[in-house]
């Protein structure tokens, strides 16, 4: 969320072997340097990861990479396994609506990972561990991991 120029989702794309690394980046701008990376990479990776099996071992195929245009609050998150959110300069109305609409739609097992601030509107089914300072290409960040440990189903509820 805040996906910028892709760096993030590339970044994700080589370290872990996730099948499919989508960011989501509200600015036009941003997002057309995200869709080159993408092209990029298409070009050159199959190569990098043949030669490389150490590096990728576990991985069983090029993770697909995603660069998407438009507000993440009208995305489906229901697929998703980990949740980058760029949030440093999110407002608390912001932070507010992204808890709201993770408690509804993250499954168990979903990590969200925030910068400078927690979630607000998390139900008691998330963990949110302790935050841990990085230095950052802006500066000093505060990173929170927030873990979906459970998933209570209300509508079955009488």
């Amino acid at each position: 969320m805040g996906s910028g120029s892709g760096k993030g989702i590339l970044a994700a794309s080589l370290v872990y072997p996730f099948p499919k690394c989508v960011g989501i980046e509200y600015l036009h701008g941003l997002n057309q340097l995200g869709l080159e990376m993408i092209k990029y990479h298409s070009e050159t990776f199959p190569e990098i990861f043949k030669t490389n099996t150490t590096v990728f071992e576990g991985f069983k195929k090029i993770p697909e990479l995603h660069c998407l245009e438009g507000d993440f609050l009208k995305f489906s998150w229901e697929e998703a396994s980990l949740i980058l959110a760029n949030s440093t300069c999110f407002s608390s109305e912001l932070l507010t609506a992204i808890g709201l609409k993770a408690d509804q739609e993250c499954k168990v097992g979903t990590i969200i990972v925030t910068f400078s601030k927690t979630l607000f509107g998390l139900s008691t089914d998330w963990t949110i561990m302790n935050g841990f300072r990085r230095l950052m290409t802006w500066g000093i960040a505060t990173v929170y991991i927030h873990i979906r440990k459970t998933k209570k189903d209300f509508d079955s509820i009488e």
